[in-house]
């Protein structure tokens, strides 16, 4: 079992472009506000999601700021996805957490979203991959935890794709919409993440 890196990395040093087969990732900007405007000012979308539709491109520039912040605190980074040149969806590190206390903890939180003319085409299992391998083997993190609505099965399908490892459901773990929702929670090691790599080709991002 590896021991935490001795020296913790600024994050808006590291390369943040991230190339796949099919995508480009790279920090969300205020460029990318057009593209997905249909997508997140849209009622319906983030029912699964953690956040209201926009009302205004005024709150999405203020989404920009918050995570143009964190990229220099070095507490979360952002990537817009990028398909044939044009945002297509979203995926980021949140809660960066190197240090507790007396504890070094190395972890982070995966949060993600795709517009609904991209799904089913593997694209968002690609992007994660990516991103999941940015965790470990760039930024050096420990672990990685992600979660979703028990109803969100494509969520979770993406999720265990990545080999994520289930440990737990949170029952009524938020209100939303007039009711509570239960919460799958899931998380992965940097030991975990290299031996599965050692098993398989999930390091290297394709469609599914």
């Amino acid at each position: 079992m590896s021991p935490p890196r001795p020296a913790i990395p600024k994050l808006a040093r590291l390369p943040l472009v991230i190339d796949t087969q099919h995508l480009r990732l790279r920090p969300f900007t205020e460029d990318d506000i057009e593209d997905v405007w249909p997508t997140v000012s849209d009622p319906e979308f983030p029912r699964y999601m953690s956040w209201h539709a926009h009302t205004d491109r005024a709150s999405m520039r203020a989404f920009v700021k918050r995570i143009t912040v964190a990229i220099a605190d070095g507490t979360g980074v952002t990537w817009a996805i990028v398909r044939d040149g044009h945002a297509v969806g979203c995926i980021g590190l949140d809660a960066i957490t190197w240090e507790l206390h007396a504890w070094r903890v190395d972890r982070a939180e995966l949060g993600y979203w795709l517009a609904r003319a991209e799904w089913n085409r593997g694209l968002m299992t690609e992007a994660a991959l990516a991103v999941v391998r940015f965790a470990f083997e760039t930024l050096g993190l420990h672990k990685i935890s992600v979660g979703c609505f028990v109803e969100n099965e494509a969520s979770r399908r993406v999720i265990e794709r990545l080999g994520f490892r289930s440990v737990g459901r949170l029952e009524d773990d938020v209100w939303r919409d007039g009711r509570w929702w239960s919460h799958l929670r899931f998380e992965l090691t940097e030991r975990e993440w290299r031996d599965l790599r050692s098993r398989s080709n999930v390091g290297s991002p394709r469609r599914s």
